[in-house]
């Protein structure tokens, strides 16, 4: 599928309050006035329904208890392998997962699941973009899109609006107020309720999410006893792949035009940055509530890996969910990676000289 197919928008189903927050804080460059209009059309044309889903759930979503079964976390740089490790552990039935009709009709998916829900597995490609992983409504996926249209406080509408860096810096990295950090775990923790709430109260969350990967503060603040898994790859695999990530999907939700050269240098500054800042703050994490992978590993022998996460989280039951896990495994088999070419040599001298770190850190070679 081409960019060019990926007609929709993530802040369709929103709210006045946030998109006018956006718009404020954006206007002056936004390029796609069109679909900046047609997304506070649907905005709109959804608000009495988001009103009677507040209305008809809010007692409810409030009263859920997240701190009796802590969530998981799995965490890393986009395109490092965060996907296949989710739907991986998602096909533990003790765990439950934002699925992508919620994460997309978030603000009435309470209300529309029985209409809406089939009629989306209907619209939806059969294939993500990206990377042709397998998709449908039910499909594990990251939280942070559903976050983009319940606070104007999310990392990701720096892929929205891409010349407005502030939102990657403030809420991605946390370098902003207590007063902005603490409305942020408020949005952040009510909408974890949402998705519990959904799936079943009974079970442990299993979140992925790349914008995680430098909130590990922020997030064990909320949550002391959550679980870590942080994966990680070739660093000059994740650069061809983040791009690629770029031209198929993320440039189709820019409201912001930026150029080729400009996508490169958020692509090697936000890794940079992250994965610094990862580093740093992960010695907070307790040694029992951390794993760390390499996805070269979960791509040769993943039993191996998911067993080593299960021992390390202290997760009990592996071999009652291992007949599961090798059942899915079967069945992906026959699936085939991206592949890419070379990297020319000037951007992989860039890619050595800004990510080095990270090369030494996972004893990848140069």
């Amino acid at each position: 599928m081409s960019n060019e197919e990926i007609k929709e928008h993530q802040l369709y189903i929103s709210s006045f309050r946030v998109l006018w927050q956006l718009w404020k804080k954006n206007r002056r460059l936004i390029t796609s006035k069109k679909m900046f209009l047609k997304i506070l059309f649907f905005t709109a044309i959804s608000a009495p329904f988001r009103w009677f889903q507040i209305i008809r759930f809010r007692r409810e979503i409030k009263a859920v208890n997240l701190d009796k079964s802590p969530p998981v976390f799995v965490i890393g740089h986009w395109r490092s392998g965060t996907t296949h490790l989710h739907y991986l552990m998602a096909k533990d039935p003790r765990f439950s997962c934002l699925e992508a009709f919620q994460a997309f009709f978030f603000r009435v998916a309470l209300v529309s699941k029985r209409t809406m829900k089939p009629l989306l597995n209907r619209l939806m490609p059969k294939t993500r973009p990206q990377d042709n992983v397998s998709i449908n409504a039910a499909a594990p996926t990251e939280e942070e899109h559903p976050l983009t249209n319940l606070t104007h406080r999310s990392s990701m509408h720096s892929f929205f609006f891409p010349r407005n860096q502030s939102y990657f810096t403030k809420y991605h990295l946390f370098k902003t107020s207590e007063k902005s950090i603490l409305k942020w775990k408020k949005s952040y923790k009510a909408m974890l309720k949402e998705i519990s709430f959904y799936n079943g109260q009974d079970k442990t969350l299993l979140l992925k999410n790349p914008h995680n990967t430098g909130r590990i503060k922020i997030l064990l603040e909320l949550f002391p006893d959550a679980k870590f898994v942080f994966i990680h790859r070739n660093p000059y695999e994740v650069y061809q792949s983040t791009k690629h990530l770029y031209k198929s999907t993320i440039r189709s939700q820019f409201l912001q035009e930026i150029n080729d050269s400009e996508i490169t240098e958020c692509v090697l500054d936000c890794y940079e940055l992250v994965m610094k800042q990862y580093l740093d703050l992960k010695d907070s994490i307790p040694e029992s509530q951390l794993v760390e992978i390499a996805y070269s590993d979960l791509s040769k022998d993943p039993i191996s890996c998911l067993k080593n996460i299960y021992d390390t989280l202290k997760i009990s039951g592996f071999d009652k969910v291992q007949p599961i896990f090798d059942s899915y495994l079967e069945k992906q088999k026959d699936y085939q990676k991206n592949k890419f070419k070379a990297l020319p040599d000037g951007i992989r001298s860039e890619v050595k000289k800004r990510w080095g770190f990270a090369f030494e850190a996972w004893k990848y070679p140069y």
